[in-house]
């Protein structure tokens, strides 16, 4: 795909300029993430933004050329391996032994950045924790162990997405194009570490 092409961003929020925001702050009680989240999908922009389409604003940027990107959507393909495992070991080694375990072999790291799978939690047999959260979903909806379920979950997604952040900043990227699955579609998406090197945003 072509990376320079347009991306959206949807969001309650109105946007006049980029900015991040550091994880110590709340968005409706979860962290945010140190980056900002694109994708060329509109359906799927409004999706993100965790409103009805009707409330939610979607803005429009694009790359500027020079910036230091890393496509991982596909790697060996759009990036080297080399560089789809360096950014894989710092993953991993930033937090041992808690990362998502799609991160501990170059061969499930790669196949999950092209199906979108790497930005979701991966609940191995291994974690017995999670795996039990899992069930509670399953067999026990609508209950109140079922919503401690999927608030722990949900954590530690968004702990796994943002060690690829970190992960991507330590590199020494600027953004990371990739995928993400989401309800059973995979989405291009662009991860903006340095809103420098985006455009203005245009609602669009």
């Amino acid at each position: 795909m072509n990376i320079f092409s347009d991306w959206l961003h949807g969001t309650t929020s109105i946007i006049t300029h980029w900015k991040l925001t550091g994880r110590n702050v709340q968005k409706g009680g979860a962290q945010l993430h140190k980056a900002l989240f694109f994708t060329t999908s509109r359906p799927f922009a409004e999706l993100s933004s965790g409103a009805h389409a009707r409330n939610t604003n979607v803005y429009l940027a694009n790359l500027i050329p020079g910036a230091r990107v890393l496509d991982i959507s596909d790697p060996g393909v759009t990036c080297t391996f080399k560089e789809s495992n360096d950014l894989r070991l710092r993953v991993v080694n930033l937090r041992p032994g808690l990362c998502n375990e799609q991160a501990l072999n170059q061969q499930d790291w790669e196949n999950a950045w092209r199906s979108g799978d790497i930005m979701k939690y991966f609940i191995g047999k291994t974690n017995i924790k999670m795996a039990m959260y899992a069930q509670v979903l399953k067999y026990m909806p609508g209950t109140p162990q079922a919503v401690a379920a999927w608030n722990a979950i949900q954590k530690a997604t968004r702990d796994c997405i943002e060690d690829i952040v970190d992960a991507s900043i330590a590199e020494g990227y600027q953004a990371v194009v990739g995928n993400e699955k989401q309800t059973h579609n995979t989405y291009p998406i662009l991860i903006v570490l340095d809103p420098g090197v985006i455009t203005p945003p245009v609602k669009v």
